[in-house]
């Protein structure tokens, strides 16, 4: 493809979306109230995990040889770049209902990619407090483990690995809503990811095999979590898992993408 027309195309689509984005804020502070009680409720959700991850260390030194701060910043990556992926593409998790409910005839018809208006259609804003809270946890951690995080080597590493790993996240969501084009439900199915992404918070090290292998393949957070974290704390014995985890989401993204491309195709209208 001409590099120019891929140029033009990308700043059209960041223009609409910049569009899509002020639409979106202006119609949701206009309930304020309801912004601030989701805001501050999804800290209280951090605050809550961040306290069970404080009482168990009351209990023991170390998890696997991981220590208390490191544990922390393990944490706080995987948040990060979870968070990030909610707040702009979340909205796969509707997908089901505009499958079902018809709502995708309005996507088709317009001159602009599905996926992309898909995922223009809402920003989640309630997970912009853990964003901003896992920014912290990662800045304390780091203090606290004395890591030199602003070096040339980890801002490459970590802007490659901040695409990657959003990449990552979205290709599991995508891959599991597109499943909706052929069965009406796939919401119980990405519940599944929301769920074992819990796992992002505590060493690889420790699941079992079967666990492991689920989070390379299926639901591969691990990418977007463990491998980058072990790479920032030095943590030796990771390399070759550390350099897949900037091309695992790129790859796992056009992967899903293909599979969304087939069960679009096999989409039908409601007819209402």
């Amino acid at each position: 493809m001409n590099p120019k027309r891929m140029l033009s195309g990308l700043k059209k689509y960041l223009s609409i979306y910049w569009y899509y984005f002020k639409q979106y804020w202006k119609t949701r502070l206009v309930y304020k109230g309801d912004f601030a009680v989701g805001f501050v409720a999804q800290l209280v959700n951090l605050g809550a995990s961040l306290a069970f991850l404080t009482l168990l260390f009351t209990q023991v030194d170390s998890i696997n040889g991981w220590s208390f701060n490191e544990m922390l910043f393990l944490a706080g990556i995987g948040g990060f770049i979870m968070n990030f992926h909610h707040i702009f593409l979340f909205n796969m998790f509707s997908l089901e209902d505009y499958v079902v409910e018809g709502k995708m005839d309005r996507f088709l018809v317009r001159p602009l990619s599905p996926l992309f208006q898909v995922y223009s259609d809402e920003v989640s804003d309630n997970n912009l407090s853990k964003l901003i809270a896992n920014s912290a946890l990662i800045t304390y951690s780091a203090n606290q483990l004395s890591l030199q995080l602003l070096t040339v080597s980890n801002l490459i590493y970590g802007a490659a690995f901040l695409i990657s790993g959003v990449l990552v996240f979205a290709a599991a969501y995508m891959a599991f809503a597109a499943t909706s084009f052929w069965t009406g439900k796939s919401r119980s199915a990405i519940w599944l990811i929301f769920r074992l992404s819990e796992y992002r918070r505590y060493p690889y090290s420790i699941y079992s095999t079967a666990i492991q292998i689920v989070l390379v393949t299926l639901i591969p957070i691990a990418f977007a979590s463990f491998f980058p974290a072990t790479y920032f704390l030095g943590r030796e014995g990771w390399r070759t898992w550390q350099l897949a985890s900037i091309a695992a989401g790129p790859v796992l993204f056009l992967l899903s993408y293909r599979f969304w491309k087939i069960g679009l195709y096999n989409y039908s209208s409601t007819g209402s």
